[in-house]
């Protein structure tokens, strides 16, 4: 199977930064890119493509920016790291799921998401 196409958007430098060598380890994702926003973002998938968006409840995007990028690219979902949330993370958004699998250490809450997010786009 093909890995999983990630794009990191909408966050802070150091997080963007963080968040994108976690996906980059395992054999099964590869980083596509990363994007300050949603028009870097667009330009991005357009160019490149991606399966998971992972973008951040506090971004400087609105959400309808990530709705237009769900719908201009309609096989895209998205996982969105929430600083506010107790676990440091996440909606999975196919619109919203809670992800299995709270109790992992942060990096692998985080794997977790994007692989059942991959895995939701991918049977739409």
């Amino acid at each position: 199977m093909d890995p999983i196409r990630v794009l990191v958007a909408d966050m802070v430098a150091l997080d963007r930064d963080i968040v994108a060598r976690i996906a980059a380890q395992p054999q099964d994702m590869t980083i596509v890119g990363s994007a300050r926003g949603a028009a870097e973002a667009a330009a991005a998938l357009d160019a490149h493509g991606a399966d998971v968006l992972v973008t951040s409840a506090s971004g400087t995007g609105s959400l309808g920016a990530c709705l237009e990028l769900m719908w201009t690219h309609p096989r895209l979902a998205v996982v969105v790291v929430d600083p506010a949330d107790p676990r440091g993370l996440v909606r999975v958004c196919r619109l919203a799921e809670q992800v299995r699998g709270a109790g992992a250490a942060w990096p692998q809450y985080l794997l977790d998401a994007i692989r059942s997010a991959a895995v939701a786009a991918r049977e739409d």
